[in-house]
């Protein structure tokens, strides 16, 4: 499968499950439903993963302090932006969230330039991330429900 093929059902799968958890708040209080749910899918992708490859070494993840930072601030990041993103859904709707949560391209760019000091864009990438955060600023002003 194409690389775009994987992110066009990633997209659809974070499509689903934002409508998934909308719904499921409606019968369980957050907290308890998502660290159930955290905790399942952390099993299940591990689960997935060591049957895929199941010759893995994870020794280079802890040899060198710059690899370890990495990986604590990766986790870390991972934590706070499921954590934030079904608070959003939990106070507000799966739509609205998620059009908000879209917004993430645009700090792709700035991460990708303050600590890897690339720009993966030509003037047409900067208008398309211009076009985000205008989209945000639209949903944001809109007062939807």
């Amino acid at each position: 499968m194409t690389w775009w093929g994987y992110a066009i059902l990633s997209a659809a799968c974070w499509g689903l499950q934002y409508v998934l958890l909308e719904a499921l708040l409606v019968q369980v209080d957050f907290a308890s439903a998502y660290s159930f749910l955290s905790l399942v899918n952390g099993f299940l992708v591990t689960a997935l993963l060591l049957v895929l490859y199941p010759k893995q070494n994870w020794a280079p993840l802890w040899e060198n302090w710059l690899t370890l930072r990495l990986v604590l601030f990766y986790v870390l990041s991972g934590t706070f932006a499921y954590l934030f993103n079904a608070l959003a859904i939990s106070q507000k709707n799966a739509t609205l969230a998620s059009l908000l949560e879209i917004s993430y391209p645009v700090f792709i760019i700035i991460f990708t330039f303050i600590f890897l000091r690339k720009i993966h864009l030509n003037t047409m990438g900067f208008g398309g991330a211009l076009m985000i955060i205008a989209g945000c600023a639209v949903v944001v002003f809109s007062k939807s429900q």
